[in-house]
């Protein structure tokens, strides 16, 4: 993906599977992929110490993140907030869900 913004963090994803690499950060942080082929059909994944780990902040259900279609592009945004807390780097993959 492509950054086109750095705060809030903003991903344009070119394919569909983005990684995205973050340097720092404290508490949580909002992050928004734009350009996506479909609404929810998306996870987002901490990678660390050579596995993945889904996030899911969910209380009922899919309650933790956001999508939004844009009608200028055709194409769908998604959002979330992750947790940076205690983390000097952290890395965060969003995949094409089946």
């Amino acid at each position: 993906g492509i950054l086109k913004h750095a705060y809030p963090v903003i991903i344009q994803a070119d394919r569909p599977e983005v990684t995205v690499n973050i340097k720092g950060g404290v508490g949580f942080v909002p992050i928004r992929f734009d350009n996506l082929a479909g609404p929810g059909n998306y996870a987002l994944y901490e990678a660390a110490g050579g596995t993945e780990k889904k996030l899911d902040q969910s209380v009922n259900g899919n309650d933790f993140w956001q999508t939004d279609f844009d009608a200028g592009t055709g194409t769908y945004k998604m959002s979330f907030n992750i947790p940076l807390d205690g983390k000097e780097n952290s890395t965060w993959i969003l995949k094409k869900t089946k």
